[in-house]
């Protein structure tokens, strides 16, 4: 597949479904003086060729019970490229990731219980080509990836984005597995599944998907989004727009800071993931920028303004062929979505 041609108001307006990924073609196009007709063109044309979609990133509570685990896999007798498409075939993996350390196959474990976690991190064991499997279950976590910027626009289109959204700058969200106050009826799970297929998705058209009343789609749809059940989420072929470097930080943070510490990284606009998790080290990171220089550049400037980190490792993803339950290959674009099914 070609590579779309990314013009200057193609990339602002990704940059503004960044942040504002369900935001109307109307209010779009009066935050970057631009036609909404032209915007929504532009963004069919740039879906078609598989460089962008936005999905629904469901609430932890309503498709599991269990944290994540970080999981690291030292390779044997075959090549990592190998192990990772077998492990392609399991279930639970949001993100499959080949990683330039010790451990060269990176995985997270989303279970819908921690039985199922550990079933899953057990058939991992019998996956030829593996040696060697370190968990490091989630403690807690501050998501990320939804808020990620590239930074496209200026202060101002992102000043009245965020306030479109309702969103104030710099805020930390936690992720956690609390489920909904009492569990969702048909009509909510409903939405909520067309809502992970289709961030974007209208409430008549999942009036018309879900054999609603325009109405009741109406109402749920906004119970749906106000109470957090699915957030909107853009995924982007970051290659296609010049970020060709994900990483992933191990720090070994002084005990009491962590939670200082997680709040400091999780400001800096080139990561994605903070967790605190079970292991000989504190915190685990994730982060996207351009390129393996500015990998140093983040280490060696932004790492290093941080008191409490006593140690840092660094592994740069080499590829990463699942990131947020989305299939995705740098030639082709975005493939399979595996969502999560629904508690």
């Amino acid at each position: 597949m070609t590579r779309p041609f990314l013009d200057e108001l193609d990339r602002r307006l990704i940059g503004a479904l960044h942040l504002a990924p369900r935001a109307t073609w109307d209010d779009l196009g009066g935050i970057l003086a631009a036609d909404a007709s032209t915007l929504k063109r532009r963004y069919d044309r740039l879906q078609e060729a598989r460089m962008v979609r936005v999905i629904g990133q469901a609430d932890w509570g309503v498709h599991s019970a269990a944290m994540p685990v970080h999981v690291f896999l030292d390779v044997t007798g075959d090549t990592p490229l190998a192990v990772l498409d077998r492990l392609r075939g399991l279930p639970h993996l949001p993100v499959l990731a080949q990683l330039s350390g010790d451990y060269p196959v990176y995985a997270v474990v989303h279970a819908p219980s921690d039985a199922e976690t550990s079933r899953a991190i057990d058939r991992m064991f019998s996956v030829p080509g593996v040696r060697r499997v370190k968990a490091l279950p989630a403690l807690s976590t501050l998501r990320r990836g939804i808020t990620w910027d590239p930074r496209f626009l200026g202060d101002g289109e992102r000043a009245e984005l965020l306030a479109l959204i309702g969103v104030r700058p710099g805020a930390t969200a936690t992720a956690t597995v609390t489920p909904p106050a009492k569990p969702l009826n048909d009509a909510e799970r409903t939405v909520v599944a067309l809502l992970i297929q289709d961030g974007r998705a209208s409430a008549a058209s999942i009036a018309r998907s879900a054999g609603l009343a325009t109405s009741t789609a109406h109402r749920v749809v906004r119970r749906v989004l106000d109470e957090g059940w699915v957030r909107p989420r853009l995924e982007i072929v970051s290659e296609w727009l010049g970020f060709e470097t994900p990483f992933v930080l191990r720090l070994r943070v002084a005990p009491g800071d962590t939670p200082e510490v997680m709040r400091r990284i999780d400001q800096l606009p080139q990561t994605r993931l903070v967790a605190h998790v079970a292991s000989d080290l504190s915190v685990l990171a994730a982060g996207l920028v351009t390129d393996r220089s500015a990998v140093a550049r983040f280490v060696d400037d932004e790492l290093a303004a941080i008191p409490g980190i006593l140690g840092v490792g660094v592994d740069v993803m080499l590829t990463e062929p699942r990131r947020y339950w989305l299939d995705r290959d740098i030639g082709s674009g975005l493939g399979t979505f595996h969502a999560p099914a629904l508690l």
